[in-house]
């Protein structure tokens, strides 16, 4: 997901007091930033751990640089542990300011992942930036969260919110699977890759290359969900770079409601696939560039011999 800002930086007297300010062009709301973030949860506020050790303007005893979570539930993203840590501003950065987050409080969050360790954070813990919305403010107790989650609406129910998050549109869109065997529809267990920056010209020209490298550099099988239902499924040998589409009357249909992903082949029942997880992936592609993926993990729902029904 591409988004465009306009950031204006303004240096004023001192360090201390360097400002940063922007203007975000197009949908900078927490709904549409959090669709394209790499981790999504509802965390709670444990402790503010790191100070900064000058005087902040306006604030009254050490401001707090960076504070100590629990990931009370995670909807996005690969992060396995319970408590991570969030840096904030220190007077020069554009990022919040930690004492905007209160201790024992909730909010929902869509931070960065720090790339390298420097004084104002360690790699692979996150932080937030300024010139978008990626967190808001949550009420427990009522399940609900305050702020800018979308241009229209200043609240969400964290149920509805968990059904938009996790709701998948597979209408017209193209995906690649990183399992072994051709027939990965027999699988138990999928993982099925799009690639989000798939328009830049790095991307087209390096296409096949890149799925290949992403599955270890074997070959891919990639699919086009089309709006009407059907399915095209084709196999790259990437020994000789040769194509074969799968025979048959191949279609789909997705349940969003309970996340069920189904196969339909000459018209009959195939198989059927639940979503277990969705997360964000990238690969460094010459050193300078970027690959982004969607990753979508599928868990295989398996027909009962007694009812000949699913589980």
């Amino acid at each position: 997901m591409k988004k465009t800002f306009v950031l204006l930086f303004t240096l004023l007297i001192s360090i201390k007091s360097f400002a940063c300010s922007c203007e975000c062009i197009g949908d900078c709301s927490f709904s549409n930033i959090s669709k394209g973030s790499e981790f999504v949860a509802l965390v709670k506020v444990i402790e503010y751990s790191n100070f900064i050790n000058e005087q902040i303007d306006g604030y009254d005893g050490k401001m707090p640089l960076s504070m100590t979570v629990e990931i009370i539930k995670k909807y996005i993203g690969s992060e396995k542990r319970k408590k991570i840590k969030i840096w904030g501003d220190n007077g020069a950065l554009c990022r919040p300011y930690i004492a905007n987050f209160e201790i024992g409080k909730y909010y929902l969050i869509a931070p960065s992942k720090l790339t390298e360790t420097t004084e104002n954070g360690k790699k692979n813990d996150y932080d937030f930036f300024s010139c978008f919305i990626d967190y808001l403010s949550v009420d427990f107790d009522k399940r609900i969260a305050y702020g800018e989650y979308s241009k229209k609406e200043n609240q969400v129910t964290l149920e509805d919110f968990e059904k938009e998050i996790k709701s998948i549109n597979f209408k017209k869109t193209e995906w690649f699977t990183n399992n072994e065997k051709k027939d990965f529809y027999n699988s138990d267990s999928i993982n099925l890759y799009k690639i989000l920056n798939s328009k830049d010209d790095f991307v087209q020209l390096n296409d096949g290359l890149i799925k290949s490298e992403q599955n270890k550099n074997k070959g891919f099988i990639d699919l086009k969900l089309k709006r009407n239902g059907k399915l095209k499924l084709t196999y790259t040998n990437i020994e000789n770079w040769t194509e074969t589409e799968h025979l048959g009357n191949w279609k789909w249909k997705y349940d969003n409601e309970n996340y069920i992903l189904t196969f339909f082949l000459n018209d009959e029942l195939y198989s059927k696939f639940r979503v277990v997880s969705q997360e964000r992936d990238y690969l460094i592609w010459n050193t300078d560039d970027k690959v982004h993926f969607y990753v979508i993990k599928l868990k295989r729902i398996k027909k009962t011999n007694a009812n000949n029904t699913y589980k």
